[in-house]
């Protein structure tokens, strides 16, 4: 184990000293959707990654202020964070909200949403959870529906369901359309999560604002 996942092992034992289900938005900017979400649902265990450290920090400061105890943020690589989670604790909401499109072919391989990485999320989400997509980019919104009929894992819901939360992010208020995706974790058994990141990880969006 490296030293950053082992320290990122102890942050999280420390978030949640015993099994629950918990909120994950990957990616989460300065934390403007998780903190509206977290105050809507005081119940819920919501924390939010991001690999730029002044976004989380940021995203800290509103949380504090807003006294939101049900609303953690840390800087974390997404599958490192899956990786650290301590045994017990499970994804009952996955949100992914405007990810970077990546919109070059040549580097569509750094997008998040791929195959190897939804196997992953399978495996420390219970049936029924829910991963919850949105983007600007239609050529990323249909090149993850083009994934679906190669998973086992994860379906479109049977019958109509809304979004759980509408709260305009920076990204959606200057998009002039977006599209929206929700998954639903079936219950055929997960394979390993035990995958490999990239040897040179994706930078975070540059798109967002200081």
């Amino acid at each position: 184990m490296t030293q950053r996942r082992a320290d990122l092992t102890a942050k999280l034992n420390a978030i949640f000293p015993a099994p629950r289900a918990i909120v994950w938005e990957i990616g989460c900017g300065h934390g403007h959707f998780l903190e509206r979400y977290a105050a809507e649902f005081p119940l819920r265990l919501c924390l939010g990654v991001d690999l730029a450290s002044e976004r989380i920090t940021r995203a800290l400061r509103k949380s504090e202020r807003g006294k939101l105890l049900n609303c953690h943020f840390i800087r974390a690589d997404a599958l490192d964070f899956l990786h650290a989670l301590p045994k017990g604790v499970t994804l009952q909401e996955i949100w992914v909200l405007f990810p970077d499109p990546w919109p070059k072919k040549r580097h569509h391989k750094n997008r998040i949403l791929q195959p190897d990485f939804l196997a992953a999320l399978a495996a420390y989400a219970p049936a029924e959870a829910r991963l919850y997509f949105r983007t600007d980019s239609i050529d990323y919104f249909q090149a993850v529906q083009a994934l679906l009929p190669g998973l086992d894992t994860w379906e479109i819901p049977k019958g109509e369901e809304p979004w759980p939360l509408e709260h305009e992010t920076v990204f959606q208020a200057r998009a002039e359309s977006y599209q929206s995706l929700i998954l639903v974790r079936t219950s055929h058994p997960a394979k390993s999560a035990e995958i490999t990141a990239p040897a040179v990880p994706p930078p975070a969006d540059s798109r967002l604002p200081a």
